[in-house]
């Protein structure tokens, strides 16, 4: 492990936070730092400094190792406690440090590690921690003071990448969904927002006026901890889409043309394609008067008085 390396693994690391996914950043970052540092799994997330864990990424671990850590480790998890600690520095565990504690001899017994690097950082804003653990499943080879230091060297940029990455991610789902009609952010398995976009937070105090967060509204927050689900309110919609233990938020204001009848829909569409009364009527096979009928219900149920406010309204809803 040199300098060279070193630059080639973090250009690599910032190229993967702007061309990859949410889905798929996290797994890649970890396949390239495997190619300089050996591991055999890794855990990466989001944790309160009670070990509770708010997002997280088991990387060549079974589904169930959060739940299992949070059910059984959490609480004298020796590895996290020195970790935090040495706040920044990464801390090396062998197997006989592993054998000694009680919460860390359970991940030897069920899941084979018995050697980590581990690196914790906070985030103050949010008075949480991001952690980064590298695991080795076998006694040797025991990782080396240069591996230590080469971890310590990594782990900052791992944190500014992924967060990048969600950066990059909500920008490109803006440029493809229009200025203002959407707005997105990401938040943990507690419902706490991480990344938001200004627009995300003025929507929802549409719906909630008095809330400022950065926990999602109660009404969100149905289960702990936190399960996505999907919300459609008097005044916002809220998509949920999940992330490697993330989720992705998608908030939009509820168009007053969502009341309208499919009929409704149609000949509010081809209004605001230009058509006349006599063009919409062939099209549709009614009658001009039909279409003026549904014209005078279409400004009633969207509280709107001339074509002009209706192809505002359409202009919105335009993906």
């Amino acid at each position: 492990m040199n300098a060279s390396a070193l630059s080639a693994l973090l250009l690599d690391l910032y190229r993967y936070s702007r061309e990859l996914t949410l889905t798929e950043f996290q797994e890649r970052a970890l396949e390239r730092l495997q190619e300089d540092l050996a591991f055999d799994s890794a855990w990466w997330g989001i944790a309160h400094s009670s070990h509770d864990i708010h997002g997280s990424y088991p990387y060549r671990l079974p589904a169930e190792y959060p739940s299992f850590y949070l059910s059984h480790v959490k609480s004298a998890d020796a590895l996290a406690e020195a970790a935090q600690v040495r706040h920044g520095e990464t801390v090396r565990f062998g197997s006989a440090d592993f054998a000694r504690s009680r919460g860390l001899s359970l991940l030897t017994r069920h899941f084979g590690i018995q050697q980590a690097l581990c690196c914790v950082m906070g985030l103050p804003k949010l008075d949480l921690l991001m952690f980064i653990s590298l695991y080795r499943h076998g006694q040797e080879p025991t990782y080396t003071e240069e591996e230590r230091q080469f971890c310590n060297w990594v782990a900052p940029h791992l944190w500014a990448t992924w967060t990048a990455n969600w950066i990059a991610h909500m920008e490109h789902i803006r440029a493809n969904n229009g200025p203002s009609r959407v707005a997105h952010a990401i938040c943990d398995q507690r419902g706490i927002l991480h990344n938001v976009e200004p627009r995300f937070v003025e929507l929802l105090q549409q719906e909630w006026p008095e809330w400022r967060g950065p926990v999602l509204p109660a009404a969100l927050r149905s289960s702990e901890p936190y399960t996505s689900a999907d919300y459609h309110g008097q005044k916002i919609g809220l998509r949920c889409f999940n992330a490697c233990g993330f989720t992705l938020l998608e908030a939009r204001l509820i168009s007053a043309l969502e009341a309208l009848s499919p009929r409704e829909k149609t000949v509010a569409a081809a209004f605001g394609e230009g058509q006349s009364y006599k063009q919409i009527a062939a099209q549709l096979g009614l009658s001009p008067a039909t279409v003026r009928h549904y014209l005078r219900s279409i400004y009633a149920k969207a509280n709107i008085s001339n074509k002009g406010a209706l192809a505002g309204l359409l202009n919105d809803t335009q993906p």
